[in-house]
């Protein structure tokens, strides 16, 4: 049932599998993960993003860009989730790495049905937070590095949930009111 491979062969699948990735340390208490993955298209390549989404406080508790869309990757996120925010039910559209991954972490894993006010919020905060940025920002900046790492694509989406934070757009408020510009 197992197969010798190297070190190096482990440590290239790790890396090819890390990605980008952020838990944010949000203001809130979840009491779900409503979870879905988006195939997102960055300078003519295809990348996969996980969001987590905390559906009654609505904040994006975390997001994962990765190179692929299977149960390590989903495994490796929720287990940052579970670190940071603690062991809740995690929702999802059903797709059988999700139902692995919660399976291997011992999390209670509930499938959302099509259509479900679930399904509605997730699909709307993927859509307006997200792809409609995303294609925004590649078609004004787009990358023309051979091999891109999309460090640019993953700045400019971390910048943009950091300023729907309550706390961030207090305190640009305050400067705006400090600082005279002309």
């Amino acid at each position: 049932p197992f197969t010798v491979v190297s070190h190096v062969a482990v440590w290239l699948w790790e890396k090819r599998l890390r990605g980008f990735r952020d838990v944010f340390t949000s203001r809130c208490r979840p009491s779900v993960f409503l979870i879905n993955d988006t195939e997102v298209k960055v300078g003519g390549s295809s990348v996969w993003l996980f969001i987590a989404y905390e559906p009654f406080e609505k904040k994006v508790l975390g997001m994962w860009l990765s190179w692929t869309r299977n149960q390590l990757a989903v495994e490796k996120f929720l287990g940052e989730l579970v670190r940071r925010f603690g062991r809740h039910p995690v929702y999802t559209d059903g797709g059988s790495h999700y139902s692995a991954a919660c399976r291997s972490l011992g999390l209670e894993h509930r499938v959302y049905s099509f259509g479900s006010w679930m399904h509605e919020v997730i699909e709307s905060v993927i859509c307006i937070k997200v792809k409609d940025t995303t294609r925004v920002f590649d078609n004004y900046f787009p990358c023309g590095k051979k091999n891109c790492m999309l460090e640019h694509v993953w700045s400019w989406m971390k910048l943009r949930i950091l300023f729907e934070e309550e706390w961030v757009k207090n305190m640009v408020r305050r400067l705006v009111g400090v600082i005279n510009i002309e």
